[in-house]
């Protein structure tokens, strides 16, 4: 089968906020028991909440990118999923080719402005990272994660909310930027924060 190129397989993330499609990372379902038969290995809290984790393979201008897809599973049911990808896509050429316009989002930066997430209303989360040598030239799209709305999964009896999770997690992390502060940052700040800005003007 072809590798599916990456900047395609994130959109699905865009467009949901999670990854709806289990096929296309080369699965039948996201339930537990096909997560284990395909080999993912499993982390569990002993109760709520489980990761399965695993390597995939797939491509950008024809070269191979390789990733770390991770599902989250809350009693059972798909809660989130996600995608590692270390410094292989850059952040700006992904939002480029992404679908015009791009949903409402808030611009997270660590205070030197080397790396930050943006948070998007539909629970999306994408970490970023600028390049980890010489002075910031691009942001690298390092962590993406979706999360499943409750309204889809009115069975799910949890007391942990993963979408709230992940957001308090990246807010204790980076500070939020609103779009007036972000074109001044930009302006004296490094070559990957301009970048970002320009294209979320």
């Amino acid at each position: 089968m072809p590798l599916l190129d990456i900047h395609v397989l994130l959109q699905s993330w865009l467009d949901h906020g999670w990854l709806r499609d289990p096929q296309a990372v080369g699965l039948r379902t996201f339930e537990a028991q096909e997560l284990a038969e395909r080999g993912f290995d499993a982390i569990s809290d002993g109760g709520q909440l489980c990761l399965y984790e695993d390597a995939r393979l797939f491509r950008r201008a024809g070269r191979p990118v390789p990733a770390s897809f991770k599902v989250y599973l809350q009693r059972g049911q798909l809660g989130a999923n996600g995608l590692e990808l270390g410094y292989q896509v850059h952040l700006a050429g992904f939002l480029r080719a992404a679908r015009q316009p791009l949903p409402a989002c808030r611009v997270l930066l660590e205070h030197g402005g080397r790396s930050g997430a943006l948070l998007f209303d539909n629970g999306l989360v994408l970490q970023f990272c600028a390049n980890l040598r010489g002075k910031p030239r691009h942001y690298y799209l390092t962590l993406v994660e979706g999360h499943v709305a409750d309204a889809q999964l009115p069975d799910r009896d949890s007391d942990i909310d993963l979408r709230a999770a992940s957001a308090r997690h990246v807010q204790a992390i980076y500070d939020s930027r609103d779009p007036a502060e972000l074109r001044r940052l930009a302006r004296r700040g490094n070559a990957a924060l301009r970048e970002l800005a320009s294209l979320l003007a």
